[in-house]
């Protein structure tokens, strides 16, 4: 069998992946780029199974100027990743992050406001009156105000996806249905993959990419990656009375969230600290009895509401940090990783892609310096450490 060759491999079609190899090819890079997926279906796949948010509300300067670029990339998305006169379809939609807060919280999220603004983020604190006239439906008792992030929203992860992959595909990425088995390396140099199929695909640089699988696929290259598979659950509702305005993405004091989906449905979740595993089980009961209560305490006509369904997805949690490892992994020449999103990976996409290509390019970032993230603080003891994570 004769080994095909590649400038560039990326493991992991997800939407980190493809908006690597997106970036790569629209900036210009003079070589090809091929990109692995095990599962095309993307049937359990974290990108659709994402709620869908866009924020800049951080507490750290690097997610921030993330975010700050990423939605400026959401906002012309569409557009961009036209192929042949159709348009793509995140359908973002800019209705705003709302961060509820009471006595426990309200102190934080004002320093937090003030620190987000001196960054250029867009956000305001509001006063419960501002934030009933906002959500009449809302149970403002208790609460002191809130932090709305007015330029953010949320958007269809699939369709982010989607428009990335039919983009770089366009573009002349090879998109290769294939489980990586092993990466291929010489002393400390990595030279390529091989399949399952036993297929050898060469390629001077290999990018890992593989979400919640990241470990898996670093020791096939002899490197510990820290990421694990951490579940989490969304729930879709139909509220016995709909809302005639469109709700931001409302976060409660309580730790859950809820905004519309299509039809004027909802969605929801709350984060918990599950077993970390590849598991994809929803449990009713937990909606009914850790969040059902909670939302009927934060708009009381959701105490009649309908349940229709649920989903689970995972998290690709960074267990040192919570925040992203990239860059060129230490030691290994060729070896890149964009890996531990640890749930920020679709909204951040855009901005990683872009610098992903700057490095993997010319060496360096040009667009925004995300060598606060570089893998190497796996070695360091550096930590990022992200206050506002959700």
């Amino acid at each position: 069998m004769k080994n095909k060759n590649y400038d560039v491999l990326i493991v992991g079609g997800g939407v980190i992946g493809c908006s690597i190899a997106y970036h790569l090819l629209n900036d210009g890079m003079d070589g090809t780029v091929a990109i692995l997926e095990k599962d095309p279906t993307y049937e359990f796949a974290s990108t659709p199974r994402s709620m869908g948010g866009i924020r800049q509300q951080f507490t750290t300067e690097i997610n921030i100027r993330i975010c700050l670029h990423s939605i400026q990339a959401f906002e012309r998305f569409d557009e961009e990743m036209e192929v042949e006169r159709e348009q793509a379809h995140a359908e973002y939609k800019p209705f705003g992050y709302l961060m509820l807060a009471d006595e426990k919280n309200w102190d934080i999220l004002q320093k937090q406001c003030h620190f987000q603004r001196s960054l250029g983020v867009d956000v305001v604190l509001l006063t419960p009156t501002e934030i009933k006239e906002m959500i009449p439906h809302l149970n403002t008792e208790g609460l002191l105000g809130a932090s709305f992030g007015r330029r953010a929203g949320y958007m269809d992860p699939y369709g982010v996806l989607i428009g990335y992959r039919r983009k770089a595909q366009f573009l002349g990425a090879h998109y290769i249905h294939a489980k990586v088995v092993e990466i291929l390396r010489r002393e400390n140099r990595v030279q390529g993959v091989r399949t399952s199929k036993g297929e050898v695909l060469e390629g001077a640089v290999v990018v890992i990419a593989a979400g919640p699988w990241a470990a898996e696929v670093g020791k096939m290259a002899g490197i510990e990656l820290p990421v694990e598979p951490s579940p989490q659950m969304v729930f879709h509702f139909d509220p016995a009375e709909k809302f005639a305005y469109d709700l931001p993405f409302v976060f409660t004091p309580r730790g859950q969230w809820f905004r519309h989906e299509s039809g004027k449905q909802m969605v929801t979740g709350k984060h918990r600290s599950d077993e970390p595993g590849f598991r994809f089980d929803w449990d009713r009961k937990f909606f009914e009895e850790e969040l059902w209560p909670g939302l009927a305490q934060s708009v009381p006509s959701f105490d009649r509401l309908k349940l229709m369904r649920g989903w689970s997805g995972l998290y690709e949690e960074n267990t040192l940090d919570h925040n992203a490892l990239l860059g060129s992994y230490p030691g290994l020449d060729g070896l890149y990783v964009a890996v531990g999103f640890s749930g920020h990976g679709l909204m951040q996409s855009p901005a990683v892609g872009k610098g992903m290509s700057e490095l993997i390019r010319t060496g360096c970032y040009e667009t925004i310096d995300l060598s606060p993230l570089n893998v190497d603080r796996i070695f360091t003891g550096r930590r990022v450490f992200e206050e506002a994570v959700y």
